[in-house]
């Protein structure tokens, strides 16, 4: 929530003697890139992908297993398997290549061809963190350069209350394509004109290139894209007003009018990092026994820019 949250949070404990305070147990404020504006959020979500060894000794995400199948226009069905999440640490503390080679981070693949009685295996994590209600979200990602997926970093709740990044590599051609296409939408209720909901966009590089961060900030009354710290985008429609958590996902499922494919060969999707800043249903009953000294200088921090690529 903005800033009175914080106000509250302050005026609670001002006349509390000082305690030792520990850093950002009172929350963090975050800065909106395209305005003087700050926000206050009292929890946090930091995940670095260059470092996991093993995403099920991660409790702040779940692996997602689930089959649709083939519908409308689509080729085949959408197959989500844990063979599909695959862990890649830096191999040392020195250069930026994983211990499997190539880029470090966690990779969701999607398998050439038509796999697994007519669907194609692809890959999703979501937020254990299902109570998420506004905040700042931040994903250091490297799309595939491979024509026929889809691969997403959102926020969701259910149809009609969800915040999307999307990348679809047909849209992306070889040698790099730069400018290159990217999708912000909002899906809200059918009472709201989908037209103003998506909004396809450029970016000055190749998310294929190496990491760049994605970033959507989510407030009662808009929502805000940037990319690599640049504005993309603000909408003041559609705006979700439920709690939910966040999901990221690269899938396939032939569908010409949107992932097509399936890719030619194994196609990777990498995840540097994500970095989330938010509020909860309860964050202010969560912050008052969070919260010991509010007046100390590192009981709220400022999350600092985040680096393009891996160091």
């Amino acid at each position: 929530m903005p800033c009175s949250l914080l106000a509250l949070v302050v005026l609670t404990f001002a006349f509390v003697p000082r305690l030792v305070s520990a850093a950002c147990e009172c929350g963090y404020q975050t800065h909106s890139i395209n305005s003087d504006e700050n926000e206050f959020y009292t929890d946090v979500l930091e995940s670095d992908f260059l470092h996991y060894k093993d995403m099920k000794a991660q409790a702040d995400w779940v692996r997602q297993v689930w089959d649709i199948p083939a519908v409308g226009t689509a080729g085949w069905g959408r197959n989500m398997t844990l063979e599909n999440i695959i862990t890649n640490p830096l191999a040392s503390d020195v250069g930026a290549q994983g211990v499997n080679g190539g880029d470090p981070g966690l990779e969701l693949r999607v398998s050439a061809g038509e796999l697994k009685g007519g669907s194609v295996k692809g890959a999703e994590i979501a937020s254990a963190r299902r109570d998420m209600l506004y905040g700042s979200f931040r994903a250091g990602m490297k799309y595939t350069g491979l024509n026929g997926t889809c691969g997403a970093f959102f926020f969701y709740f259910n149809d009609s209350q969800e915040i999307d990044v999307e990348f679809l590599s047909k849209l992306y051609q070889t040698p790099a394509t730069k400018p290159a296409d990217l999708l912000l939408v909002i899906h809200a209720g059918p009472d709201v004109d989908t037209s103003q909901l998506f909004r396809p966009t450029t970016v000055p590089f190749f998310p294929a290139d190496g990491y760049h961060e994605y970033r959507f900030d989510w407030t009662p009354d808009r929502v805000t894209y940037y990319a690599d710290g640049k504005f993309l985008w603000e909408s003041t429609v559609g705006v979700p007003s439920h709690a939910g958590g966040l999901t990221l996902n690269h899938w396939s499922n032939g569908d010409a009018g949107w992932s097509a494919g399936p890719p030619p060969q194994d196609a990777h999707m990498e995840f540097s990092y994500i970095k989330a800043y938010f509020n909860t249903t309860n964050s202010t009953a969560d912050s008052r026994l969070r919260c010991k000294d509010p007046l100390d200088p590192n009981a709220v921090c400022m999350p600092a820019a985040s680096a393009r690529r891996p160091e």
